[in-house]
């Protein structure tokens, strides 16, 4: 005889009450992939409801993926029920927001890159950055009617801090954060990030290789805070002379003002002015490259340009750069699996920080990217 599933004692629960509790069986493993559920008889005895209510509760646990009916057979839990294997990633704007960035569009290309070898299935939710949003309430409701088996925030969900969703989750969440600056309420959901400083570190390499001596730097206004805390000793320790002059900064609102900053750094004589630089955020290379070019340098002879890459993403050959690269694909993967840790009871995986590599590095690691 089937198990009990629900209770005996509840008076006549409505259709979405009956959904709901069969979807936490689903959840918590009291009905697992490729169970067959009870005749629509003993669940109506089961649940105290009409066959009405019992085949409208079925019906939509059908649509979302939770159970086929296989006809005279009966209805089965899916293989794949979402609970188990659907997971969302959110991003706190759309592709036509001010705000959008090159680290988003490596989100993207590396979840189209791990969804063809993975069962799982990963749901986007855009424009999550404040409670008042109304994809966030889409988000919640698919978080209450268990349709995800976690949840990765593309960045820290600072807006977020004081909802229901982060304070009492019910799902296993993860954040990718790679700022130095702590949220006590989202300490437990740091998965992973960018170790920024490695990127810096690389670049002075690189471009001493290339014979560079006066180094320069452009980055958005919100990376000054890491760059004062740790930068200016990287600069110092690969050799050469730190000159806050050549370190500017460029608002990712106001990013095309980055092509003038070039422009006037690079009006300095030859002998005072850069021969090394480091743009530090993809999002500038457009502005700074067109600065250049603008301003006449001949990049690669009266000067060796450094450039962060998310990868993967469209390389900008606008002119001959050196690619500092973070593998964003590793975020993506460190996230899956930490999430599918935590839903199997081990919280105990600690942040895991992704260093810069060189070009010829990407092909190497690929492998060991895919959970």
């Amino acid at each position: 005889m089937p198990p009990t599933l629900i209770s005996t004692t509840r008076q006549a629960p409505k259709h979405d009450g009956i959904t709901d509790q069969l979807r936490s069986a689903i959840a918590r493993g009291k009905l697992k992939p490729g169970d067959r559920l009870p005749v629509r008889t003993e669940l109506e005895s089961q649940l105290k409801a009409s066959r009405m209510t019992v085949q409208k509760a079925l019906d939509e646990l059908i649509r979302d993926g939770f159970v086929i009916s296989k006809g005279k057979l009966g209805t089965f839990v899916s293989d794949t029920p979402p609970c188990l294997n659907h997971y969302g990633l959110v991003l706190p704007h759309s592709p036509t927001h001010p705000r959008w960035n090159g680290y988003y569009d490596a989100l993207l290309l590396s979840l189209h890159e791990l969804n063809e070898v993975l069962q799982s299935q990963i749901q986007i939710y855009y424009s999550v950055d404040l409670p008042t949003d109304e994809n966030f309430l889409q988000l919640c409701q698919d978080v209450r009617a268990r349709r995800l088996a976690g949840l990765m925030f593309a960045e820290g969900p600072v807006e977020l801090t004081g909802t229901d969703l982060i304070r009492h989750p019910t799902i296993p969440m993860v954040a990718s954060m790679s700022g130095k600056r702590k949220h006590n309420a989202l300490e437990q959901l740091v998965s992973s990030g960018l170790d920024v400083v490695s990127g810096y570190d690389l670049a002075c390499k690189i471009l001493k290789e290339q014979g560079a001596r006066r180094l320069g730097m452009i980055m958005l206004t919100k990376a000054r805070e890491i760059f004062d805390e740790s930068i200016p000793q990287v600069i110092k320790a690969n050799g050469f002379d730190y000159n806050p002059v050549f370190c500017q900064t460029t608002p990712m609102e106001h990013r095309d003002e980055a092509s003038y900053v070039v422009r006037l750094m690079m009006s300095l004589p030859r002998d005072q002015r850069p021969d090394g630089l480091y743009i530090s955020d993809d999002n500038l290379v457009p502005a700074v490259c067109r600065g250049l070019l603008e301003a006449g340098i001949r990049v690669g002879k009266d000067l060796h340009v450094a450039t962060h890459r998310n990868y993967p993403s469209q390389a900008q050959d606008m002119l001959p750069t050196h690619d500092v690269i973070f593998d964003i694909r590793q975020l993506l993967s460190i996230s899956l699996k930490r999430l599918e840790a935590k839903r199997m009871g081990d919280p105990s995986m600690k942040p895991v920080k992704i260093k810069a590599i060189r070009a010829n590095e990407i092909q190497q690691i690929k492998q060991e990217t895919l959970p």
